[in-house]
């Protein structure tokens, strides 16, 4: 369980493999966010290795944890390992000879996905995804199983609305909330990507202060670099102190707008108003959510700042996305239990 996101999937799944009388052993690694998410959903985890920023960091830790990984697969007697693309469980696993069963909704994560999906056994993804897509990489038509559903379907469909997130921040639930959640600008999709995408987020906030009046603004960073990025925006806008539960907060949003990555997906599904700057978009899973009028991609600073003030005072508007979103996840299948069944 590598990100956030994985915590939240993984974490599930796990305790239902748990519950069919199966031992499971949870790993991750040293990531704050991640292992963050693990103490709130009380989930104990091996840590091996660390997250590191650059291309060489990346290399290194991967060799090293990958031969800790094979220890411990080895040790433990372990029959199947399940993972989002990890480029050391799918190397040790394969090395083991032990199947690996690859979790995936980012054909665009080119790097991590040529190196992982061609080693999977079964390869589970949203049926959004085309299969061809997946067949580029290597693996077999017949080793790709799809669910009809997107992944934050298995976190989001009971969330229930807790005001005392709110109000840890120092805001009131009828506030009018803009959520700006920062890209993942050292993911290897991103890490070499030219262009002036790295400023876009302080550029967004500028024209957001200029005409947002009562709204308040909660800055949500990634990575230490970003905070620093921030203190020109110090007193302006409210950047969280300690980690928060991302859902728990988009319930009381008016506006998210997004750098891309997995909140995106979760505020449209839960019927907010939703932006995406992502900067090597659009996926797989926005295109879809923007098909269905859940999502609007836009890269404009100006364009970002207007569209979120229109959308600020349009209950009308808001009220129909939550009624379309919640039709969608109505219509979800699980795909925790899809993973279920053929594991059985």
């Amino acid at each position: 369980m590598l990100t956030p996101k994985q915590a939240l999937f993984l974490g599930e799944l796990s305790n239902r493999i748990e519950e069919k009388g199966h031992e499971v052993v949870r790993v991750t690694r040293r990531f704050h966010e991640t292992l963050y998410l693990l103490r709130l959903k009380k989930i104990k985890a091996r840590i091996i290795g660390t997250y590191r920023l650059n291309l060489e960091g990346k290399l290194h830790e991967s060799l090293k944890r990958t031969s800790r990984l094979a220890r411990l697969m080895k040790n433990l007697n372990v029959e199947l390992v399940l993972a989002y693309p990890s480029v050391e469980a799918a190397r040790a696993a394969y090395g083991l000879s032990i199947p690996y069963y690859c979790v995936s909704d980012s054909p665009h994560a080119e790097a991590v996905s040529r190196l992982t999906v061609p080693l999977a056994s079964r390869l589970f993804s949203p049926a959004i995804i085309p299969k061809e897509d997946w067949i580029r990489y290597g693996i077999s038509k017949s080793k790709i199983i799809q669910y009809n559903a997107l992944d934050p379907y298995v976190w989001i469909k009971n969330l229930k609305k807790d005001p005392k997130i709110i109000r840890r921040l120092g805001l009131d639930p009828k506030d009018k909330l803009i959520i700006l959640r920062l890209e993942e600008s050292f993911a290897a999709y991103l890490l070499n990507k030219e262009g002036d995408w790295r400023n876009l987020a302080s550029r967004i906030l500028d024209e957001l202060l200029k005409k947002c009046g009562e709204a308040r603004i909660v800055v949500l960073p990634r990575y230490n670099h970003h905070y620093k990025l921030l203190k020109e925006f110090k007193g302006k806008v409210i950047v969280p102190k300690t980690m928060i539960y991302g859902p728990a907060l988009l319930a009381f949003s008016s506006v998210f707008i997004g750098g891309g990555g997995t909140m995106t997906a979760e505020a449209a599904l839960m019927g907010v108003p939703t932006l995406s700057y992502f900067p090597s978009g659009p996926t797989y899973v926005e295109s879809y959510l923007q098909g269905i009028g859940l999502l609007t991609r836009n890269m404009d600073p100006k364009s970002i700042s207007q569209q979120t003030l229109r959308w600020i005072d349009d209950d009308g508007y808001r009220k129909k996305c939550q009624k379309k979103a919640q039709e969608l996840l109505d219509n979800m299948e699980d795909p925790l239990q899809v993973i279920l069944e053929n594991i059985n």
